[in-house]
């Protein structure tokens, strides 16, 4: 073996030796952020996390303590249509103006908004779901379809309002706005809802975003029970994926604090970059630096395996 190749082979061992000792530390610490996004156990309430997923479709959140999920309620109560009030009641099916929303892959003209905290796609969902499920996924007591909750709970909601706002007077927070304008948004807003049985009023609103696919859930100060017995989070249709911000927790809507929790779709159109995503894919820079380093090293050891067959 000549000198050469002798020097050509300890590169690659030493380079492939290096490669791992980055990444092996690294890919444990994704993991272990990971984790608590599909293996929350069963029964017990989940705190709120500032960043969260992804799940398995790619959903991430944040919520405002991050810096990049803004905390700015839209009061649609004098502009927008009434279209729910009451217990245990929906909407019916909204047919939304401007842009269709896209969750979990699939397109939606119209959506449901529930006077129980939460907005669904099933179009023959009455609203009768009181009872929130902790942690998501997790199937329903009643309806179906893929879900948003803000604050499913056994709520009152008195009065319950739609709509579509172009441009979208709280700027998306996953959109380059340098260009001019956000995109156009849903806003869904809950106005002087209670918990059954309590006197405390409340307001908590959804936007969804056009375009960006953008969801944003935000719960101003004062909201009864702090989160302790509801589901703030997102699921699919079949209720196989989906993430949880927060459930059964008082520690949800701290008291003296505006609440705000943004959920990414993976394929969003944008030229901002996030800092602070949470992600273990196969898509992350990590790993694509990782796969390049590795295929170089593959390179290598083929260059010289074909050399000394040349020599030999």
């Amino acid at each position: 073996m000549t000198k050469k190749r002798r020097s050509l082979i300890v590169f690659m061992v030493m380079a492939l030796a290096g490669i791992l000792l980055l990444a092996v530390p690294a890919l444990a610490q994704d993991d272990a952020e990971n984790k608590f996004a599909g293996d929350i156990p069963q029964g017990g309430g989940v705190a709120p996390q500032a960043t969260g997923g992804p799940d398995a479709f790619g959903y991430t959140w944040m919520d405002q303590s991050t810096g990049s999920c803004d905390y700015q309620f839209v009061d649609i109560s004098g502009s927008g249509a009434l279209v729910v009030s009451g217990d245990d009641v929906s909407s019916g099916p909204i047919s939304l103006g401007g842009n269709d929303i896209s969750f979990y892959g699939n397109t939606y003209t119209d959506l449901v908004m529930a006077s129980n905290g939460y907005i669904s796609t099933d179009p023959t969902d009455t609203g009768p779901d009181l009872s929130n499920d902790c942690p998501l996924p997790a199937t329903p007591s009643t309806g179906g379809g893929a879900r948003i909750y803000s604050v499913h709970d056994d709520l009152v909601t008195n009065t319950g309002y739609y709509e579509w706002m172009d441009p979208c007077p709280r700027p998306a927070d996953n959109w380059d706005h340098s260009g001019g304008n956000s995109p156009g948004c849903h806003v869904f807003m809950y106005d002087n809802a209670t918990h059954f049985g309590g006197t405390a009023t409340f307001d908590l609103e959804v936007i969804l975003y056009g375009i960006t696919n953008e969801i944003v859930v935000m719960v101003p100060d004062g909201i009864e029970e702090t989160g302790s017995g509801s589901t703030t989070g997102i699921q699919n249709d079949g209720a196989t994926d989906g993430l949880t911000y927060a459930c059964n927790d008082g520690t949800t809507f701290p008291t003296g604090q505006d609440t705000a929790v943004c959920f990414f779709e993976p394929s969003a159109p944008t030229d901002v970059s996030l800092s602070g995503f949470v992600g273990g894919s196969t898509g992350s820079p990590l790993w694509t630096a990782v796969a390049i380093a590795l295929l170089t090293v593959a390179a290598l050891g083929i260059f010289v395996t074909l050399r000394s067959r040349q020599e030999a």
